[in-house]
């Protein structure tokens, strides 16, 4: 999240309290209308927290829609 915070204020010319509260703005729409199952993944990856997990279930889910068996 901390990285996302540093992009908006470099880029869109905000306050760090003006990204922070951007950030949760957006974190809490992602949660109210992503499916129950994504709401975790979402929420880890804008925390930083298991970012890898979520690169590799994302990698899995994109396999198996393109047939990959790993």
């Amino acid at each position: 999240m901390k990285e996302l915070i540093a992009q908006l204020v470099q880029k869109a010319n905000l306050s760090e309290e003006q990204a922070n509260k951007a950030v949760e703005v957006v974190k809490g729409f992602l949660g109210d209308k992503l499916p129950e199952g994504l709401r975790g993944q979402v929420e880890g990856f804008l925390t930083g927290e298991n970012v890898m997990d979520v690169a590799d279930k994302a990698k899995g889910l994109l396999g198996g829609l393109f047939g990959n068996k790993e």
